[in-house]
């Protein structure tokens, strides 16, 4: 298993202050400015890193209870950061909890924002910023709704709030560090597929939402959200 070690270094990512836009210094660049992009390594993981470490303080888990990037996303078979494209590639095969089923819309948001704005719009390559708001206890991106900055943010933070809601789901008999049973992603063994019957997906989302890929069988698009059809 190829372990790409930015994940490892993600403490040492930032505690930002309340209504302050996280990196604001990248909005105003020359680069950004250009639109140039290329694989970033500190960005990899510190905007997800550092909008978790604040949903789990402002939800009063600070110390020991703080959140841990090493416990939740080297994980099952779709919450692997791991390898040249931790953030956007796919994971295989049936995932293995609710936790991973999060991690796997999470790595399908990511397909329906590159099909979106193309295959260069992913998280190693593309900075945004964002921000928490105390008055309304929200988070939002100083990019534009639409753009591919704005997307991504917002398959970031709905991640992130996932893993939050999903945390006690967590197994070690499915980490990739520390599980006893050898569980490794990259195993047919653990992470195989059920073919079943092909069914048509569509991606749903966008204008401030995440996306998500849509069984069109089951669900309706509407006001960028997926809906179950009755």
């Amino acid at each position: 298993m190829k372990i790409t070690y930015a994940l490892l270094a993600v403490a040492a990512a930032s505690d930002y202050d309340d209504d302050i836009l996280a990196d604001d210094t990248w909005s105003t660049s020359s680069v950004a400015r250009s639109g140039t992009r290329g694989i970033d390594d500190d960005r990899r993981y510190s905007d997800l890193h550092d909008i978790a470490k604040k949903i789990w303080n402002k939800n009063g888990l600070k110390g020991k209870d703080k959140f841990d990037h090493r416990r939740y996303w080297a994980y099952g078979c779709h919450c692997f950061l791991l390898g040249d494209r931790p953030l956007s590639e796919m994971g295989k095969g049936a995932p293995v909890d609710a936790l991973d089923v999060r991690c796997k819309a999470y790595k399908d948001c990511q397909k329906c924002v590159r099909e979106q704005h193309g295959e260069q719009c992913i998280g190693e390559f593309v900075k945004y910023t964002w921000r928490y708001k105390s008055k309304t206890n929200t988070y939002e991106c100083g990019q534009n709704e639409n753009t591919c900055e704005n997307d991504l943010f917002q398959c970031d933070l709905k991640l992130a709030q996932d893993t939050f809601d999903n945390m006690d789901v967590f197994n070690e008999d499915y980490h990739a560090f520390w599980s006893v049973t050898g569980f490794d992603n990259e195993d047919d063994a653990f992470c195989s597929s059920n073919p079943g019957t092909p069914v048509d997906h569509s991606c749903c989302g966008g204008s401030g939402n995440p996306y998500w890929w849509m069984n069109e069988n089951t669900h309706t698009c509407e006001a960028n959200k997926p809906v179950a059809i009755e």
